[in-house]
């Protein structure tokens, strides 16, 4: 009886430990930044965040190569503004830097410079969690973040699943 418990056990924790790995696995780190995983942004009440999204003279979203480039040449421009929390990196190569309610700097939209769009929503302080629905990760501006920067959420979680894993077993 004590080996099938084991046996579960061991199972249950396997499980888990793969489930972090693929959950983790996909999400690009950015230094400076805290990677909360898929959806948007949100803060402590749930709320989302206003937002500055680069077009091209068409009005689409403009590409970016990768979550690394979007935070770090493109938003992170605005990381000296208090009200500057992160950005979201979505599945279709958008950027969307992401700033406290009635808090999107003025930019300028003329041919010289790059033209935006912007919307304005309730999100404000700290990024708290997402809302975990599918086509974007969200990334937490260092500053704000008061656990960890990089992709440590994820390695955080996982290593904590381990840990209870290796618990269970024994």
């Amino acid at each position: 009886m004590s080996l099938g418990k084991h046996a579960v056990s061991y199972w249950l924790g396997v499980s888990l430990v793969l489930i972090a790995i693929q959950a983790t696995a996909g999400q690009d780190s950015v230094d400076g930044y805290t990677n909360f995983g898929r959806g948007s942004c949100q803060d402590q009440r749930g709320k989302q965040y206003s937002y500055l999204q680069r077009v091209d003279s068409k009005g689409d979203g403009v590409s970016f190569p990768s979550a690394e480039t979007c935070g770090r040449q493109e938003c992170e421009r605005f990381g000296n503004l208090e009200a500057y929390r992160g950005f979201e990196y979505s599945v279709a190569k958008r950027c969307t830097c992401l700033f406290d309610i009635d808090e999107i700097p003025a930019v300028p939209n003329d041919a010289n410079n790059p033209m935006y769009v912007s919307k304005m929503d309730n999100g404000n302080g700290a990024v708290t969690g997402t809302s975990g629905t599918p086509g974007a990760y969200c990334y937490q501006f260092g500053r704000n973040s008061g656990v960890m920067t990089g992709s440590m959420g994820g390695l955080f979680s996982a290593t904590l699943l381990a840990s209870a894993t290796i618990f269970m077993l024994f």
